[in-house]
């Protein structure tokens, strides 16, 4: 029971009115209710009354006392049920349908209970209790508020009651076990239309939460989307803005270098020159990443899948990183590469590769080796292996290396330079084309990127040509 009230208390339902005990809440309810519930009311009400003047076919064939009496009662009863129906399409008494519907119930029940006053008893047929306990068990489907249809049960268990106690041809057994049997009834419809209205209650307000929940996921979501978007176009704007004076200060840096360089001025001014040329080619590079990154994350990038050797994609990108392997003397052992034709975009994934490449020769100790290893797995495709010599990784580092902008180091205090986007664009690259990236490190033992890529598609063999 203390469950029962904390669950209701929950929820905001009074548990002696099963109402909410906020004002607008029960007014968003009953609103509701009209919308979904009403018309399939008035249904309900239209078999209540095709059922109730049905067993007037029953009174033409078993009764002979009163029948013309009982016959009017049956017809203005129906009709002042019937009567009530129109009364719900009006706007002011929509919300108010369940008083209509108990009104219906209430007038029902006592036209049936004064048929049974006026017949006699050893003549009535047993159908009449049994129309009695359709219609109270009816009236547990409709919506009718809890109160009222407590009420509309009481009322009429205590009619009949009276009727018991003054119809003459009654024995005392027949009046125990109308007792007995119209306060069974009673019981039953209140317990269960007061579960009901409770029930129906909870589930409404928990929709109304998940439509509310997921209104608002839905907003931000479409914010996360637009934000998103609009960082995505701010950085494709940006690099195209920034790539044309780029290329301006790198084509007058090398113009004004060989002037330099004709007039015999091989002193400071060269120097200072190579400096901008090398910084302005830095600039470009990490400006063509970040366009990159653009289309990537925009669907943009276009892929012409091939069969490729992967030695040819590993000599292809350690040739491209050349530069940065001498400048270290670092030395790349390929020792361990198994031969196998990968169905990949050659140009994409050798630039995808030199992320990864890029990566490992700035972590790498000078003199110190790469290692590169591949493998065809159990499953047909093939595992390729970039691991360096540097100082690893944490599990924390790990796990931020594949988000955007994000070097495992604060902003502001960091050692490395580049902007984080090297392995998430390697990632997506690769995910694009049926494979993956993992990271498998230990601080201080080097860090291993594991690019598993998907067993090649199956080729469809070709028709056979009928003999002949």
């Amino acid at each position: 029971m203390e469950r029962f009230r904390a669950m209701l208390e929950r929820d905001g339902i009074s548990a002696s009115t099963t109402r909410f005990k906020n004002a607008e809440t029960e007014a968003s309810y009953v609103t509701s209710l009209v919308k979904g519930t009403l018309p399939t009311e008035r249904y309900l009400w239209a078999s209540v009354i095709w059922a109730y003047f049905s067993f007037g076919i029953l009174d033409v064939l078993t009764i002979s006392d009163n029948f013309e009496h009982i016959l009017f009662v049956r017809l203005i009863t129906g009709l002042a049920v019937i009567a009530l129906i129109p009364l719900s399409f009006i706007e002011r008494l929509k919300p108010h349908f369940g008083w209509l519907s108990a009104a219906a119930i209430f007038i029902t029940a006592q036209a049936i209970i004064y048929m049974i006053y006026v017949m006699p008893a050893a003549g009535s047929p047993p159908y009449i209790i049994g129309v009695l306990v359709v219609f109270i068990a009816t009236s547990c489907l409709m919506r009718i508020p809890f109160r009222v249809a407590a009420s509309v049960y009481i009322a009429s268990s205590l009619c009949y009651s009276a009727v018991l106690n003054f119809h003459k041809d009654f024995t005392s057994v027949d009046i125990i076990s109308g007792y007995f049997f119209m306060f069974s009834i009673v019981a039953v419809a209140v317990v269960t239309i007061y579960t009901q209205e409770i029930r129906a209650r909870m589930i409404w307000l928990r929709d109304e939460q998940r439509q509310r929940d997921a209104e608002i996921i839905e907003k931000l979501l479409i914010e996360a989307t637009a934000a998103d978007q609009s960082k995505i176009n701010f950085l494709s704007m940006m690099s195209h803005e920034l790539r044309t004076p780029l290329h301006q200060i790198i084509g007058y840096t090398e113009v004004v270098t060989n002037s330099c360089k004709a007039a015999n001025d091989d002193g400071e001014n060269v120097r200072h020159l190579n400096e901008i040329h090398g910084s302005a080619h830095v600039l470009l590079s990490r400006i063509q990443k970040m366009l990159r990154f653009a289309d990537a994350t925009a669907g943009k990038m276009k892929y012409e899948i091939a069969e490729t050797p992967v030695a040819e994609l590993v000599d292809v990108s350690v040739e491209q990183m050349r530069g940065g392997i001498e400048k270290k003397a670092l030395r790349i052992d390929t020792s361990e590469l198994e031969h196998a034709d990968l169905e990949i975009d050659i140009v994409h994934t050798c630039y995808a590769l030199n992320n990864i490449f890029e990566n490992a020769i700035a972590a790498a100790p000078r003199n110190s080796v790469i290692w590169v290893s591949g493998k065809t797995n159990k499953v047909g495709g093939y595992r390729l292996v970039v691991r360096d010599e540097g100082r690893g990784m944490s599990a924390e580092q790990i796990d931020k290396a594949l988000k955007p902008f994000t070097q495992g180091e604060h902003a502001l205090s960091r050692t490395r330079e580049g902007m984080g986007l090297g392995l998430t664009l390697a990632n997506r690259i690769f995910r694009d084309q049926r494979a993956g990236i993992s990271l498998e490190s230990e601080e201080g033992s080097g860090l291993s990127v594991v690019i598993e890529f998907a067993a090649p598609k199956a080729k469809k063999a070709p028709a056979e040509r009928a003999a002949g």
